[in-house]
């Protein structure tokens, strides 16, 4: 696998463990990783990565942290003493650390890979949203300031037609007041020329 310079939260993430837990393993056992692992921001090689889960495999099977070393560290041995040495756990190199390891290994960081893909892929995805929904909120801010403007222009239109019916109301209150002076001016006429007729009315009357 090409080389991968992950983060000690990512890589926590990935083997379902706690940042504390994974912190405790980097102090516990920082002679089998990289300087850039061990450092006060530490980054994990995919080789780093791969001697954390052997170390977890062999923790959870009971190994305690001289046996880990056995499996993980060269051990000076004569080899006419011990011809039948077996050689199917090699010791752990920075130089080949993946070819030692077991299969789940490649399979881990094959996941740890394919999960950063995925990652990238979504966050394109939702910059991909992010640039629909700012689009969407410029276009409904345009709409709002179009459908404001039409309401502002109601409201005048509105006030207009309010103004010139007080007006026309005006009018026309000033014409009926006017034709209620005419009626009663008639009126007054009219009673004046009965009563002139009923006293001619009289005199005949009188003079028969």
């Amino acid at each position: 696998m090409p080389p991968q310079n992950f983060t000690l939260a990512s890589v926590a993430r990935h083997l379902d463990i706690s940042v504390e837990s994974l912190q405790r393993l980097r102090r516990r056992f920082s002679q089998y990783l990289g300087p850039d692992a061990t450092g006060a921001e530490p980054h994990f090689s995919n080789a780093d990565v791969a001697a954390i889960v052997t170390i977890q495999k062999l923790l959870a099977q009971g190994y305690d942290d001289d046996q880990i070393d056995e499996h993980l560290t060269p051990v000076n041995l004569d080899v006419e003493q011990t011809p039948h040495f077996s050689t199917d756990v090699q010791p752990y190199t920075d130089a080949d650390a993946s070819a030692a390891l077991p299969q789940v290994v490649g399979d881990v960081l094959n996941t740890i890979v394919n999960s950063q893909q995925a990652v990238l892929n979504g966050q394109s995805s939702l910059r991909d949203v992010m640039g629909v929904v700012v689009q969407d909120n410029f276009n409904l801010k345009d709409e709002n300031r179009k459908l404001r403007d039409r309401m502002l222009e109601m409201e005048r239109v509105l006030a207009e037609y309010q103004r010139r019916e007080e007006t026309r109301k005006e009018r026309m209150e000033g014409r009926l007041r006017a034709l209620e002076a005419t009626v009663a001016a008639l009126q007054q006429q009219v009673s004046q020329l009965v009563q002139i007729q009923r006293q001619q009315q009289r005199r005949r009357g009188w003079f028969g």
